[in-house]
């Protein structure tokens, strides 16, 4: 019998396109566009997993949960964003979530934590992230969340800025654009730390110069 997963999404086209990918890897998925489907599908079908979209009209995934969590106790989370940041993936892990995926480079890292959460229920997010952004970004590159990687480089970036650390914060942020266009290639998003870097390039030279 194959495993069942619940995936709630209000964007349509995702939500089918989640669908047709999951069965096609041999998984039974019921599907809600909303917080309301979620609940009720809930009560109707007992669930191995559910995907959460984090941003949603009615309520956020994390709203979703705790009421899905008190229908099916056992049901592992996966809050699913294209909204990611390091803030809510702290609190996805003190609400003992099973996983935190950003959205960018889904392909990539859903499938993998799926299959881990049937047969690993206990290897889940970690409750807490290394203070050293350094290292958390390290962290995160590992587990193939570059989305992620690349906001604790930025952050360890502005507080070189901070400090006047120009040549630091450089290549800080020229590892935040690796990462970030690993996971968005050459959005507007990763083209910003491109520039930020080129920035800081010129300001650490013209303190050379000075």
């Amino acid at each position: 019998m194959s495993s069942t997963i619940l995936v709630m999404d209000d964007d349509l086209l995702a939500l089918e396109s989640l669908d047709n990918y999951l069965k096609n890897e041999g998984y039974t998925v019921v599907t809600a566009s909303s917080a309301r489907e979620a609940v009720v599908q809930a009560r109707e079908t007992s669930c191995d997993v559910a995907v959460l979209d984090m941003k949603m009209p009615e309520m956020d995934g994390f709203q979703v949960a705790a009421m899905l969590r008190q229908l099916q106790p056992d049901l592992q989370v996966i809050i699913f964003t294209g909204y990611a940041s390091l803030e809510t993936e702290a609190r996805a892990a003190q609400l003992d979530f099973y996983e935190y995926l950003p959205k960018s480079n889904w392909y990539d890292l859903l499938l993998p934590a799926i299959e881990r959460v049937l047969t690993e229920p206990e290897h889940r997010l970690p409750k807490q992230r290394p203070a050293d952004l350094e290292k958390a970004a390290t962290q995160y590159a590992e587990e193939g969340k570059w989305e992620l990687a690349a906001m604790a480089l930025e952050q360890a970036a502005r507080i070189a800025e901070f400090t006047h650390e120009w040549t630091n914060a450089a290549t800080l942020y020229g590892q935040a654009f690796e990462h970030m266009r690993r996971a968005r290639g050459l959005s507007v998003e990763t083209q910003r730390l491109r520039e930020l870097m080129e920035c800081a390039q010129r300001i650490a030279e013209e303190g050379i110069t000075d």
